[in-house]
């Protein structure tokens, strides 16, 4: 496949001016583009393979959520003795702050290995 780009050429598009606006002298085209030839199909099982994976780049928001509502109860909460010890509480609310940072820590990480744009692009390029 050519992949050497082309200089602009100047087109046969008429010149004039539009009213009120400009005065057109001369166009110059610059339009030169890489064309994808493939299947429905085959563009079709390239998205369902990479969905899910590009998805994974919002999956950090729901544990920055719980870590950020249990550093705020953590904070601003006074655990009393509810069905367990004040002290019990305390120890969840610790528990789940530590589960939740390691669950942002995983998406996070997950996230940023996600699959971009490009990376369907070139799978539809190469074809497989």
């Amino acid at each position: 496949m050519n992949t050497e780009k082309t200089p602009p050429q100047e087109s046969n598009i008429s010149t004039g001016s539009i009213p009120g606006l400009i005065n057109v002298s001369k166009v110059h085209l610059n339009v030169s583009e890489e064309v994808i030839v493939t299947t429905e199909d085959k563009v079709r099982l390239c998205l369902a393979k990479y969905l899910g994976r590009m998805e994974k780049k919002r999956g950090w928001l729901t544990p920055l959520g719980i870590l950020v509502s249990v550093i705020l109860t953590f904070v601003t909460s006074t655990f009393k003795d509810f069905g367990l010890e004040a002290a019990t509480w305390k120890a969840v609310m610790i528990i789940w702050g530590m589960f939740a940072l390691g669950w942002l820590i995983y998406s996070v990480k997950q996230a940023l290995q996600s699959a971009k744009i490009e990376d369907i692009v070139d799978k539809l390029k190469k074809g497989g």
